[in-house]
């Protein structure tokens, strides 16, 4: 989608300074005094001071005095995504259906910076997976999913990518040489599809293949995730394939 050309001159500084404050809290970061909010964000400590009180306002935010911390209304803005955009309502039927067929967890990805964050989950689940608990954000270079969006990018984008990303090992299985990421990604590049064997969890594997629109652009992955104790990824593939295939035909059309 073709982006408007925005001029610095109408940008409203302080609600950008905002939103980045309230993205500092994490599963690392549950928790935020000033200074800290203040060093994360390279704001003052007394800008950082009166942004945290004006969310502690709104009710975003509590406070004990020292730490801050999101209350559940910051929800209402992730959930203001999911009320209004039109992806995840014109996907929802179709994962169901897949979830269906398989039996399987069923998920959509869309790309968000260096992470993928799954905007649809199939209400089936027989799994118990880090990778599929609301509101998770998982990291390109190690997820089916986003390896899919890695796969799609020009050469000068995923040089840049391979360049500013830590390629940590998030298990033992983790992939963290960047000659043979590059070589999986012209592999998921050349066959269509993702298979990812417990290298961001342990115990799990998932099946991706790209959601693109009548353009060819990509729009979103959609992933199968399964126990690696259940099934083999070779089995997995030819098991679960079709189904993820007959999806992205049916999707194409209308994304």
């Amino acid at each position: 989608m073709k982006q408007p050309t925005i001029h610095d001159r109408d940008l409203i500084a302080g609600l950008q300074k905002g939103l980045a404050l309230v993205q500092l809290f994490s599963e690392d970061n549950p928790r935020l005094t000033v200074p800290l909010a203040a060093s994360l964000s390279g704001l003052t400590q007394s800008a950082a001071r009166r942004f945290l009180l004006t969310l502690v306002h709104e009710r975003f935010v509590e406070t004990d005095g020292r730490q801050y911390w999101l209350t559940a209304k910051a929800l209402r803005i992730g959930q203001a995504y999911v009320d209004s955009a039109q992806l995840p309502r014109m996907l929802r039927p179709i994962v169901e259906q897949v979830a269906r067929t398989t039996q399987e967890h069923v998920s959509v990805g869309v790309r968000d910076g260096d992470d993928i964050i799954h905007v649809v989950r199939s209400r089936y689940s027989h799994v118990s997976s880090l990778s599929i608990r609301p509101g998770s954000r998982l990291p390109l270079y190690c997820t089916a999913s986003g390896r899919v969006w890695l796969a799609a990018l020009e050469a000068q984008e995923l040089a840049e990518y391979l360049q500013g990303v830590e390629l940590r090992a998030l298990t033992p299985y983790t992939r963290t040489s960047v000659a043979a990421l590059e070589e999986e990604l012209t592999r998921v590049h050349e066959q269509g599809f993702c298979c990812v064997d417990q290298e961001y969890e342990v115990g799990m594997a998932v099946l991706s293949v790209p959601l693109r629109d009548r353009k060819g652009e990509l729009k979103a992955s959609l992933s199968i995730t399964t126990q690696v104790a259940r099934l083999s990824t070779q089995v997995m593939q030819q098991r679960y394939l079709p189904a993820l295939y007959e999806a992205q035909a049916l999707l194409r059309p209308v994304l």
